[in-house]
């Protein structure tokens, strides 16, 4: 992990789309927006602003040197300007929190290693109780190029995608859209392309927007046909 002391400000907005996913990157320059800007208004949101995860999400840590998960639980909470102990490059271009205080970083404990110390950086799993059609979340810190995937399924380079610039510093906010009848259950972003476990990265406000279950759809539609018919009973 390199530690870069400049700023190198990237693509604004950028949507690229690779197969059945639509991505579109917010660059760091628009840091902190609005959920309406995002896109995920309304979506479930996660914070890392305490160790429970929100219902539906589940998070894995792969490393060499162990990691944990799925979990509904994540070891510690992790904020960059009080609990950094090996340097400052989860504070660097205003440091990694999209909001709140706190954020994920790819350890098994969601503290830091030092730089040195490859193998304990690791691959971070989102996993999704219910299929999402729609995702999100932030990235800082990211060095190197990494690939991302898709229900286990490598989808590309995640900065090319979205229009980021590995720098060291803020990358952006990520959303990912499933087209036609595609779904996402996974989402894995690996440390630096080709497994190469070097790189820390920090993750915030993971947004989802789950389907449905078909028991809750044919719910919804059974409430809705006895409210037509409780209408159809007064006016007749």
């Amino acid at each position: 992990m390199r530690v870069q002391l400049f700023f190198v400000a990237s693509v604004a907005v950028s949507t690229a789309a690779h197969g059945a996913y639509v991505f579109t990157g917010f660059g760091p320059t628009q840091w902190g927006i609005a959920d309406t800007t995002l896109g995920v208004a309304g979506y479930t949101i996660e914070n890392f602003e305490d160790v429970n995860l929100v219902n539906g999400l589940q998070v894995t840590i792969s490393s060499p040197n162990g990691g944990y998960g799925p979990s509904s639980t994540i070891p510690n909470t992790f904020d960059p300007f009080t609990d950094s102990t090996h340097g400052n490059a989860f504070q660097l271009g205003g440091g990694g929190a999209w909001d709140g205080t706190r954020g994920l970083i790819n350890t098994r404990t969601n503290r830091e290693f030092p730089y040195g110390e490859v193998g304990s950086w690791g691959f971070t799993t989102f996993t999704f109780g219910s299929p999402a059609t729609s995702i999100g979340f932030s990235v800082q810190q990211m060095d190197l190029q990494t690939t991302i995937l898709i229900n286990g399924n490598p989808v590309g380079l995640l900065d090319v995608l979205a229009g980021w610039t590995t720098n060291g510093l803020r990358q952006g906010y990520v959303r990912i859209d499933a087209t036609g009848n595609d779904v996402i259950n996974t989402v894995t972003i690996a440390n630096g392309n080709n497994g190469n476990f070097s790189d820390g990265l920090m993750f915030d406000h993971v947004a989802f927007n789950a389907v449905p279950e078909p028991t809750t759809i044919l719910a919804l539609g059974f409430g809705g046909l006895a409210t037509l018919l409780r209408r159809r009973r007064t006016v007749l």
